[in-house]
C-alpha cells in the first residue's frame, strides 16, 4: 500500500523539480536580465553569467527526471534507484535550508519542501522495499 501512494507522490515531487527548471531559466530570466541591466559588465562575463544560469535550470530538468524515473522504478517494486532520488532530496534540502538562513527570502522554502519530500518519500518507498521483500527485483 505504502508504494502505491509514496511513488506517484515522489513522481509528483520530481515533476514540480523539473517544472522548476523551466521556471528558473525562463521565469526568473526577466529577473536576471534587470538586475545585469545596471552592472557595467565586459560581454564574456554576460555570457557566462547566462550559460551558468541556464546550466541550473538544466540541473533542475535533470534532478526531477531522475527523481521520476526513481519513482517508476520504485512503483515496479525495483528499490535500486532510489538513492538517486535521496541524494536529490538532501541536496534540495540542504540547498533550501543554508540559503534560506543566508538570503532570509520566504522563495527558498519551495527548496526544503520539495528537497524534504523528495528525502522521506525515498527513504519510505526505500523501506518499504526491503531487499529480502518478495515485491523487490534484485539488481
Amino acid at each position: 500500500m505504502t508504494r502505491k501512494i509514496a511513488s506517484p507522490a515522489l513522481a509528483l515531487t520530481g515533476l514540480l523539480i523539473a517544472l522548476g527548471g523551466f521556471g528558473h531559466s525562463f521565469g526568473g530570466r526577466k529577473t536576471l536580465d534587470i538586475g545585469l541591466a545596471g552592472l557595467a559588465l565586459d560581454a564574456h562575463t554576460e555570457k557566462l553569467i547566462y550559460l551558468v544560469w541556464y546550466f541550473c535550470g538544466g540541473c533542475m530538468l535533470v534532478f526531477g527526471l531522475l527523481v521520476i524515473a526513481s519513482a517508476w522504478r520504485a512503483w515496479r517494486g525495483d528499490r535500486a534507484g532510489l538513492a538517486t532520488a535521496t541524494w536529490i532530496g538532501v541536496f534540495y534540502l540542504l540547498t533550501g535550508v543554508l540559503s534560506l538562513a543566508y538570503m532570509k527570502e520566504a522563495f527558498w522554502s519551495v527548496f526544503v519542501v520539495l528537497g524534504g519530500l523528495a528525502l522521506i518519500l525515498s527513504l519510505t518507498l526505500r523501506a518499504s522495499l526491503a531487499p529480502d521483500s518478495p515485491t523487490s527485483i534484485a539488481v
